[in-house]
């Protein structure tokens, strides 16, 4: 427990570090647009923030011997049931995959991103990140065709805002030459 927050309390050194850094690279510039060092500050404060706030929960917070003891009834011998099949199985997740299972996602998933970064110079950044959202929903995480194609819109138009139209960087469009 004090390793978790002597970690988070480096991480919140970290953050400020990040902050102070990038508030000297300027947070605007002087034709009011946003300088170079607004999103390491913005991040750095975020980070600091939430590891603050982690060392604090990890500092007030007394973990039982056993998780289950904590819980009544039912969800007692549930919970306790899960927990000592976990310990029976300790490279099952909680959504019950094994480590090889969670291996070859990770390959599936760094080879669809190449495959991603080959297809930008031919559809674009903004389109080859929105299909990268979707093949990874639909294919490694078995979601439905609508709901994987809604967030990989919002994904694309939330990356757009951000960068287009806030920040003001060029996206690379691609021979299509789309968005």
């Amino acid at each position: 427990m004090t390793a978790k927050a002597a970690f988070s309390a480096v991480l919140a050194v970290v953050g400020v570090a990040a902050a102070v850094g990038g508030a000297g690279y300027g947070i605007t510039q002087e034709n009011g647009q946003i300088g170079a060092g607004f999103l390491p500050f913005v991040l750095g404060i975020a980070l600091a923030a939430l590891a603050a706030i982690d060392v604090t929960q990890t500092l007030r917070r007394r973990e039982p011997a056993n998780p289950a003891e904590e819980l009544t009834g039912v969800e007692a011998v549930a919970d306790a049931a899960a927990i000592d099949t976990v310990a029976e199985a300790p490279d099952i997740d909680a959504l019950g995959r094994t480590q090889r299972q969670r291996n070859r996602m990770l390959a599936i998933v760094l080879g669809m991103t190449l495959v991603a970064l080959l297809l930008v110079p031919v559809l674009g950044l903004l389109l080859s990140l929105g299909a990268l959202v979707v093949a990874i929903s639909t294919l490694v995480e078995r979601r439905r065709i609508l709901p994987a194609l809604l967030i990989g819109a919002v994904a694309v138009g939330v990356i757009h805002v951000v960068f287009a139209e806030l920040l003001g960087v060029p996206m690379p469009t691609g021979l299509i030459g789309l968005i």
